[in-house]
């Protein structure tokens, strides 16, 4: 009896552990993850023109999430992805506003 109880105090003392382990690893690779979403964002320049100014906003509001945690990120080519993410922000705002302009 005393050792079942013993084994499963261990049992859930390594399963702890082990999630702990699990969370403390996945961390590091959510912060890469703003490269994927960069290259999901930066894709669409190309062929913008063919975007509603619903999905233009919506590549707006993900640009304006994502630079912050470009800005926290410690890669070395983070200006340059900055940079990069700006163009492509700045080119759906002038799509908008060239949709926006063809509409009157």
């Amino acid at each position: 009896m005393k050792n079942m109880k013993m084994t499963e105090r261990m049992i859930l003392g390594l399963a702890v552990m082990f999630m702990l382990a699990l969370a403390i690893s996945s961390t590091p690779s959510a912060a890469g993850n703003w490269k994927e979403t960069f290259d999901d964002i930066c894709s669409k320049t190309q062929g913008s023109d063919t975007l509603s100014v619903k999905e233009l906003s919506s590549l707006i509001e993900r640009s304006d999430k994502l630079m912050p945690e470009i800005q926290s990120s410690d890669d070395p080519s983070k200006k340059i992805y900055l940079q990069r993410l700006k163009k492509c922000k700045a080119l759906f705002e002038f799509m908008i506003e060239s949709k926006k302009g063809s509409e009157k």
